[in-house]
């Protein structure tokens, strides 16, 4: 499990608009789309970013919950073969 310090997790829990948020899961979708993933894997993918981004409590646990699981997916993603 990526530490709180992981980039994605830090944008994900930043005071920033609910867009860059939005946006971070549309990186995550190209990444593992540009790379031969495992099914599982792009699985899991879409279906995060078809649940979409719950609603921001960046101190909530279950907020931040979503949150690690998408910067370790975000790392798995990073760790496949371009």
């Amino acid at each position: 499990m990526p530490s709180p310090a992981h980039p994605v997790f830090e944008r994900l829990t930043a005071a920033q608009s609910p867009l860059a948020r939005q946006q971070l899961l549309h990186e995550l979708e190209k990444l593992v789309d540009s790379r031969p993933a495992e099914k599982a894997l792009a699985q899991r993918v879409h279906q995060v970013i078809d649940r979409g981004v719950p609603y921001f409590a960046p101190t909530d646990a279950h907020y931040l919950s979503w949150a690690r699981q998408v910067a370790e997916l975000w790392q798995r993603a990073e760790a496949l073969p371009a």
